[in-house]
């Protein structure tokens, strides 16, 4: 009687012992789901949000481009950076960056009517890098690598690389041959190092869809004088850059006569004594970086947006840095 007492109580023992894990794993379990599903929920709300930004962006530049015929300059509303603004369960920022005051990447192989420009963009390229205290060598090199990256074909350029050069890495790729999509892009294309895309980055940019080079000097940053000297070919150093952009008026230039006449830029050509065609005062290309915080998630994007005072659209959306 004592040996299945004994054996009652262990097998009653045994039997709250596993009835306690399986209790143990379903409330871990339990817990788990709940975590996720709410974080889902955060992220959908975050998401909405992302695209409301979006939508209010496209309101306040259709309005500010109709009411300056298209004219766009820093001291819009557009330009201001906003927030954080609270919202019931979190808040939310966003910045606005005119794809037009940077070096549009993809205007490196011009399509279209455009193609005879290749080897001016080229040479603006590498004055862009060694503005940046690339040296010649290497702009060159960096200048090719890209352009191959682009292209589609898979001819090797001079100082390029192709296929070949990407399947011999120890984790192998292919190159694109085709647009740039994103600016994170550039890690991928030989030669450009993290060093390298931290340097330019501020001053390049990706339009998906669009291979024009167009700078705005109303919306060209202070700091960024380097895409004048691109622009000019080397014809303006980067002191005289400098200058260029520190002679703007407030409000910007109403038209690029103007900016090409009456300005520091007056009489200005690039060192082949070509006009400074790419130079303009107007744009139809904005990012929109939105910081939104909600409950428990924390959330970066991006939106490209095609803006006239007409219509507006979203080109390219990306999540993250």
């Amino acid at each position: 009687m004592a040996r299945q007492r004994g054996a009652a109580l262990i097998t009653v023992m045994l039997v709250i012992a596993i009835v306690s894990v399986i209790a143990v794993n379903l409330g871990s379990s339990l817990q788990r789901q709940v975590s996720r599903s709410a974080n889902l929920q955060q992220a959908e709300q975050s998401y909405w949000m992302w695209l409301s930004a979006e939508d209010v962006l496209a309101e306040v530049l259709q309005l500010e481009l109709e009411q300056s015929d298209g004219i766009v300059h820093r001291q819009q509303n557009w330009a201001t950076k906003q927030g954080p603004f609270p919202v019931a369960g979190g808040q939310i920022a966003a910045d606005v960056r005119d794809l037009r005051s940077c070096f549009n990447l993809n205007s490196l192989v011009p399509g279209g009517e455009q193609e005879l420009q290749g080897e001016r963009r080229r040479q603006q390229f590498r004055q862009l890098l060694m503005a940046n205290e690339v040296d010649s060598y290497l702009a060159q090199q960096l200048t090719d690598a890209l352009i191959d990256w682009i292209d589609e074909d898979t001819r090797l350029s001079e100082n390029g690389a192709e296929d070949p050069d990407y399947e011999s890495l120890p984790h192998p790729y292919q190159a694109a041959n085709s647009p740039l999509l994103d600016i994170s892009e550039l890690r991928q294309v030989r030669g450009f190092s993290a060093d390298i895309v931290a340097k330019i980055k501020p001053q390049v940019c990706v339009i998906p869809g669009n291979s024009e080079l167009k700078l705005n000097i109303n919306t060209m940053d202070d700091e960024h004088a380097a895409l004048l000297v691109a622009l000019t070919n080397g014809a303006l150093d980067l002191a005289g850059a400098q200058q260029v952009l520190a002679g703007r008026p407030e409000g910007g230039y109403d038209d690029r006569e103007q900016a090409l006449t009456e300005g520091p830029l007056a009489g200005i050509k690039d060192q082949d004594g070509n006009p400074l065609d790419e130079l303009v005062v107007t744009s139809q290309y904005f990012q929109l970086l939105a910081y939104i915080q909600w409950g428990e998630v924390e959330t970066r994007a991006r939106s490209v947006m095609q803006v006239t005072p007409e219509s507006a659209r979203v080109i390219y959306r990306a999540m993250g840095e």
